[in-house]
This record gives C-alpha cells, sequence and structure tokens, in this order.
C-alpha cells in the first residue's frame, strides 16, 4: 500500500490518494493512479515503484517540465523517497509514504478556551487606556466629540488591519482566524501605547532629548515584530524567511524616517520634543540652579544676537524671495 499527498505551497497536505499495490502512475491521463489537475504535469509524468530492496523510488517518465525535488533546480531522472522527501512535478508538489511510515506521537492536547471573552477583555483594556489618554490630554471642558472620535478612528483601522490579514491567512492558508488575528492587532495597539507612554514620560523626566527624537525606530520595530507575529498565525513554515523580510523593510522605513528628519532639521531648525508637561513628580532630572539657568540664557543671547548681526549663508528656507531688502 502506497499514499500519495498533494500539498500546498506551505507543505499542508491537500489531498491523499491510496494505492492498494507496489506500483503507482501518476499524471493527467485518467489512466493513472494518480490523476493531478494541473496543466504542467505529463499525461503520464511519475513513475513509483519499489526496487530491489523494497524501497520507494520515483522515475520521470520522459516529461516536457521534469522531475524535482522540492524547490530544487536540477532535473531528476529517478529519486529515492524516504517519506520525508518531496516531489515537484510541474507546479505540484507531492509528498510519497509507505502505510507502514511511522506518524509522531500524538500533541498533547489542551483545555480548550473560548477566544472571544478573551479579545472583549483586550478590547476593553484598549478602549479603557485610549480614553483614559484622552482625558489626559484634555486641556478645555469635557466634551463628548473629543473621546468618541478617536475611539471611532481606532475601531475602523483595528477592524480594517484584522480583515486584511484574515484574507490573507484565507488566501494562503484557507483559514481565516478572525479572533486570533484581531487578538494579535490588540496587543500590538497595548504594545505600542505602552511604548509610546514610556518614552513619553522617559524623556520629560530624564531630559533625554534622543529618546523622543529617535522614539520612531522603537515604533518601527514594534510595528514590524507585530507583522511577522501576524505571518506566523497564517503559517509557521519559513520562519527565518519571514523575519527577515520583515526586518529589511521596518529597517527601510527607519532609513527613510531618519532621513526625512534630518533634512527638516536642516531647514527648520531643533524642533520641540516633548508634546505635553507632565506632573512635576515624574521629574527625575534634578532642576538646574539659577546661576546656570541665567549663564545659559547669556549664552543663548550672545548666540541670537551674532545670528541676527552675521549675513545668511545660503538661500535659507525661503530662497531670495526677500532680495536686499
Amino acid at each position: 500500500m502506497i499514499w500519495i499527498e498533494v500539498l500546498s505551497r506551505h507543505q499542508d497536505v491537500l489531498e491523499r490518494h491510496r494505492v492498494d499495490r507496489d506500483a503507482v502512475s501518476i499524471g493527467r491521463a485518467y489512466d493513472n493512479d494518480v490523476v493531478l489537475d494541473d496543466p504542467f504535469v505529463a499525461a503520464h509524468h511519475v513513475h513509483v515503484a519499489r526496487d530491489h530492496e523494497g524501497r520507494l523510488v520515483a522515475h520521470d517518465l520522459g516529461s516536457v517540465n521534469g522531475l524535482f525535488v522540492g524547490d530544487g533546480g536540477e532535473r531528476q531522472i529517478q529519486v529515492p523517497l524516504d517519506g520525508e522527501r518531496l516531489l515537484r512535478v510541474g507546479r505540484t508538489l507531492l509528498r510519497v509514504r509507505d502505510a507502514s511510515y511511522a506518524v509522531p506521537q500524538e500533541r498533547v492536547a489542551g483545555v480548550a478556551t473560548r477566544a472571544w471573552p478573551v479579545t472583549f477583555g483586550l478590547v476593553a483594556v484598549v478602549a479603557a487606556l485610549s480614553t483614559v489618554t484622552l482625558w489626559l490630554s484634555q486641556t478645555t471642558e469635557p466634551q463628548l466629540s473629543p473621546y468618541v472620535l478617536p475611539l471611532f478612528a481606532m475601531a475602523v483601522l483595528i477592524l480594517v488591519w484584522t480583515t486584511a490579514w484574515a484574507l490573507m491567512s484565507r488566501i494562503f492558508s484557507g483559514a481565516a482566524r478572525f479572533e486570533r488575528h484581531l487578538q494579535i492587532a490588540l496587543c500590538g495597539i497595548l504594545a505600542f501605547f505602552l511604548f509610546e507612554e514610556l518614552t513619553d514620560y522617559g524623556a520629560f523626566a530624564l531630559s533625554w532629548r534622543a529618546l523622543a527624537d529617535y522614539a520612531y525606530v522603537g515604533s518601527w520595530l514594534l510595528l514590524g515584530a507585530l507583522c511577522f507575529v501576524h505571518l506566523r498565525e497564517i503559517g509557521t513554515r519559513g520562519p527565518a524567511f519571514k523575519a527577515g523580510v520583515v526586518a529589511t523593510l521596518a529597517v527601510l522605513a527607519i532609513g527613510v524616517q531618519t532621513l526625512t528628519k534630518s533634512e527638516l532639521s536642516s531647514s527648520l531648525g531643533q524642533q520641540s520634543y516633548l508634546p505635553g508637561l507632565k506632573p512635576p513628580a515624574f521629574r527625575l532630572k534634578p532642576p538646574k540652579s539659577e546661576g546656570d539657568f541665567f549663564a545659559g540664557v547669556d549664552a543663548l543671547k550672545d548666540a541670537v544676537d551674532k545670528a541676527r548681526k552675521d549675513p545668511v549663508e545660503g538661500p535659507g528656507l525661503f530662497g531670495d524671495a526677500g532680495g536686499d531688502n
């Protein structure tokens, strides 16, 4: 008895065909034991039989597109089979196994849990933290619209993001897993929120300008990690390749934003970096003494006076529009 498995591009089993003898013919013709609906497969493409030692061997029957091992590019005349080696005929991936093939030990089934209660809990946490953040940023009389509109926009963004990943999961793995992708998205929102708050309060508490100026580096890395987790949910194969692609895109995005910030800084000068003041209790760096403060003021005054008196080098931000006036 021989089993022929038709696999997806992610090596998931799509079909299994059982043949109750020691020779199998594979192709597009209807007189084969296994018929493949692949226009790149010959009418009689592969013959699988046992050799004199009883091992299964796949033989190419002179097809135009040939017989290959997995993703290899070297055409094969015959391929010894061990139950793990993959065959590629046309654009179809096959695996041949003997009935005596030893399957792995069964997995231990954990306690079944409902996904939606966890999801609703994450939604509640994200909504609560967003509401608190909006409330802390309010400087005017309380109104409803500053709360409703940002929360609504966030909900739409999360749903669109989750739907896109669920659609890709449906295409590439056959299962949407919408609730799992929604949980991943909500956890990503929480991670972004915590990172933003830590960098915001850290920059204020320690007067670390770099922590605020380069917070976007951490944001891009978090986004890359979030995309990688989504990709792992779609399929567990090729983690190194997926991580490499995501990391490359994140590094490119960081490079582009760094270049943009550098050009803006050279054109507009140094910009304010603290989005808002925090309670004084969070201030960890000791304040300057009165003498140091006024010494800094005098140094700044001298720099401003020099910049006002000296001619401007180059066209500046607005070019030569002012002429000599």
